[in-house]
């Protein structure tokens, strides 16, 4: 047990519960009697309005290196290239060779924020074709109709089977994406209302008990306290490791963060954010500006350092202008990680401190079948103990199927952890749902749907051309994960978009070994983010993406901003750092060794 301590009281009796850490040691934060948290970011906060008033970078320069002169050295300011998701193109080609620039809802950032703590180096750099993902161009798409038999320019029959399919998708997308925007409505069903009206009353209930509340949150912004301390001494740790080579000394990350009486606190938060999540919406809806975070499954040290590269959450530097900065965090938190207990009790008391800024979305991993399997139950049992870790771990489960399944980011981007499956549900589908969804239930047939939501998988545009693997890009296809997830093409993508009147989807789900942790695919309009870096053995960096209005004296420019912009903040694999320093030791040597003969 490592001297936890026996959890006598409950969170509805927590009134005369003692404070859990040293007064003098924990900073306070986030209220009215707190001072505000200050963390000052290695990658400074930057408007739009600063991106584009500054210079572009040099052409031949891939890398904008930044010279290290204080604890937080400053980043070059680089300009936005315009990139919106390709919609309705006049011509209707299918793809390109290069991202098209043009003005649209969404504008993906051509440039991303780097940092590296193997080196402690900052560096602004630009987004490569290796995660731009695009179709071979299809000129022909824009010449030939549905029904033609020929065509003056090329005749239909004397087309390939396969580039006849492609071209007839072209076309039905297309009309697909009219027909979608046409019908599509913002008016809330009968079902949806109701679920609303029923989640109001609930919430109503629980800010009844607000003193006993306070109690919690308190006892929630000590653990956000003495996780940014922690993020400030990871930040400046020499050298890097690996997430499971990371050790604490004197009781190890559990202590560091929850004090000793580490269970106490681990069951009171999950307890806490089982009934708040639970009268909030199965359907949230963030401000911007946003960071989206991707998988995390248990690398708490990634997670640290993520905060301390680019933002820590409710810190002061970490808001943009006179804007506070909303956080997403896309499922699967927990598994395969060596700190699982310590990444969802942070993140618990996250949702605690800032419960309208910070939304925990659901994804496969947040299942106890999974748990099972992967590890977040053997690590329960190992580090509580067979009573407490059992009894935690079944809080845990509680929490997880009342988890909400997506987030609508300022109306314009869905996040969702895997995906959006055969497209043919829609956003008040989704806001009926009830809760709590159980494992059982997930994989019911009535909810199969929901099920895809979390485990499909896009298929990238350029899939036969980068790799081996035939088939074809569009339409719902088997996956290979399990018997009811689908993959899904960039016509289903896009289609899904229009009739729901949204421009983007982001997702997690997935690492790309020796990837960036970001990819961007089926028109601009679907973008993959992953945090953890070096995941498996991938030797993959890890990934946020930051989404921030590009008119932020727009009075709604927190709610419905007319265009927001996504840009890319990538944490620098240590499996990279590593065998970049050994090939340039390698190369001095042979220079050494060449300049002695």
């Amino acid at each position: 047990m490592g001297g936890a301590i026996l959890c006598n009281r409950c969170c509805e009796k927590d009134e005369r519960e003692r404070s859990l850490v040293d007064e003098s040691n924990a900073l306070q934060i986030f209220g009215e009697d707190f001072p505000s948290l200050s963390l000052p970011p290695i990658i400074p906060q930057r408007s739009s309005k600063d991106l584009n008033q500054s210079l572009s970078p040099s052409p031949k320069s891939k890398t904008l290196a930044l010279t290290p002169t204080s604890r937080t050295p400053k980043t070059p300011r680089t300009p936005k290239v315009e990139q919106g998701n390709i919609e309705d193109e006049e011509d209707g080609e299918g793809g390109s060779s290069e991202l098209e620039l043009v003005e649209g809802p969404i504008v993906i950032d051509e440039y991303f924020d780097f940092y590296d703590p193997y080196t402690k180096r900052a560096e602004v750099l630009p987004l490569t074709e290796e995660v731009k993902h695009q179709r071979p161009a299809s000129g022909l798409a824009h010449r030939i109709d549905i029904g033609d038999q020929c065509s003056d320019c090329s005749p239909l029959d004397a087309l390939t089977p396969k580039t006849r399919a492609r071209c007839e998708v072209e076309v039905l997308t297309k009309w697909g994406v009219i027909a979608g925007k046409l019908i599509f409505s913002r008016v809330l069903t009968l079902t949806t209302m109701s679920s609303i009206y029923v989640i109001r009353a609930q919430q109503a209930r629980v800010e009844k008990n607000s003193r006993v509340w306070r109690r919690i949150e308190g006892r929630a912004r000590r653990v956000v306290s003495q996780a940014a301390h922690l993020a400030a001494r990871v930040i400046e740790e020499p050298g890097d490791t690996l997430h499971n080579q990371w050790r604490l000394a004197q009781g190890g990350a559990l202590s560091e963060l929850f004090t000793t009486e580490y269970v106490d606190t681990l069951m009171i938060l999950a307890k806490a954010t089982s009934k708040l999540v639970a009268v909030q919406p199965v359907l949230v809806e963030a401000r911007v500006p946003c960071r989206v975070f991707g998988d995390i499954h248990g690398q708490l040290r990634d997670l640290l350092l993520i905060f301390a590269a680019f933002g820590f959450p409710g810190s002061k530097e970490d808001n943009l202008n006179d804007l506070e900065m909303s956080y997403v965090f896309n499922g699967d938190f927990v598994d395969r990680g060596a700190h699982s207990l310590e990444v969802i009790g942070l993140l618990l008391a996250l949702k605690v401190s800032m419960p309208d800024r910070v939304w925990l979305v659901r994804g496969n991993h947040e299942d106890r079948t999974m748990n099972a399997r992967y590890g977040f139950w053997e690590e329960c049992h190992d580090r509580l103990g067979d009573t407490f870790g059992r009894k935690t771990y079944d809080l845990f489960q509680t929490t997880f199927d009342q988890l909400p399944i997506a987030c609508l980011v300022a109306n314009k981007i869905l996040c969702v952890h895997g995906g959006v499956g055969d497209g043919r549900w829609d956003l008040n589908d989704l806001r009926a749902v009830r809760r709590p969804l159980s494992q059982q239930e997930l994989c019911s047939t009535k909810l199969r749907w929901v099920h895809n939501i979390l485990w499909s998988d896009p298929i990238e545009d350029d899939r036969e051309q980068r790799s081996q693997e035939a088939g074809p890009v569009f339409g719902v296809h088997e996956s290979p994960r399990n018997t009811t997830a689908v993959l899904f093409g960039w016509d289903v993508t896009k289609t899904f978009c229009a009739k729901n009147g949204i421009n983007m989807v982001v997702r997690s789900h997935q690492s790309k070994k020796d990837g960036i942790g970001v990819d961007v695919m089926h028109d601009n309009m679907l973008i993959r983010v992953f945090s953890a870096r070096d995941y498996e053995g991938h030797g993959n960096d890890g990934a946020v993406l930051l989404v921030q209005p590009t008119d932020e004296g727009d009075a709604q420019c927190c709610d419905r901003p007319e265009q927001i912009m996504v840009r890319a903040q990538v944490l620098g694999s240590f499996a990279k750092a590593t065998a970049n320093a050994s090939r340039g030791a390698l190369y001095h040597l042979n220079v050494s060794q060449d300049s002695g003969h």
